[in-house]
């Protein structure tokens, strides 16, 4: 090889390498300005590797914890009714869930327990016990109560 053809080589190989180098810059940039902002939820304290497009499928994806301590894929598609209805975008028992709409607000109950939901009349949440350990627990008429409370695990309501 010249000197002339060695340069020429050199030089192509380096405007190569230089377009390699833009193309990833440019398709990586572009996948970082695609991805959106995962909506807001407490799911993202036990969730992992959370994916969320609100302009494509609006479905949430996520890697959610379970009680046990094992991870679970877990999917999410009502992210604009929960956010509408005031809920909580919340991971029950690794299963992305709304949560706490309509539920009643009095009483020390909310500060134990988790993943609540009315169902009717009924109020049903994971609480923690004394041994703090969560037990799925309901009580019926719950919008009746005064005050409810978590009895070790059990939800209790007083007028």
């Amino acid at each position: 090889m010249t000197g002339t053809q060695t340069a020429h080589r050199d030089m192509l190989k380096t405007v190569l390498i230089l377009f390699c180098f833009a193309a990833v810059c440019v398709f990586g940039a572009g996948s970082a300005l695609g991805a959106d902002q995962p909506p807001p939820g407490t799911y993202t304290k036990t969730c992992r590797n959370i994916n969320y497009s609100a302009t494509q499928n609006k479905i949430l994806n996520a890697s959610c914890k379970t009680l046990k301590g094992s991870w679970k894929p877990a999917q999410f598609s009502s992210v604009s009714q929960c956010l509408a209805q005031r809920g909580d975008i919340e991971n029950c028992n690794g299963t992305i869930e709304c949560t706490r709409v309509g539920i009643p607000s009095l009483g020390s109950y909310r500060q134990s327990c988790f993943c609540c939901r009315m169902v009717g009349t009924t109020l049903s949440c994971y609480c923690i016990t004394k041994k703090n350990v969560s037990r799925w627990t309901s009580l019926a008429n719950a919008g009746s109560y005064g005050n409810i409370w978590n009895d070790n695990g059990v939800l209790k309501g007083g007028r």
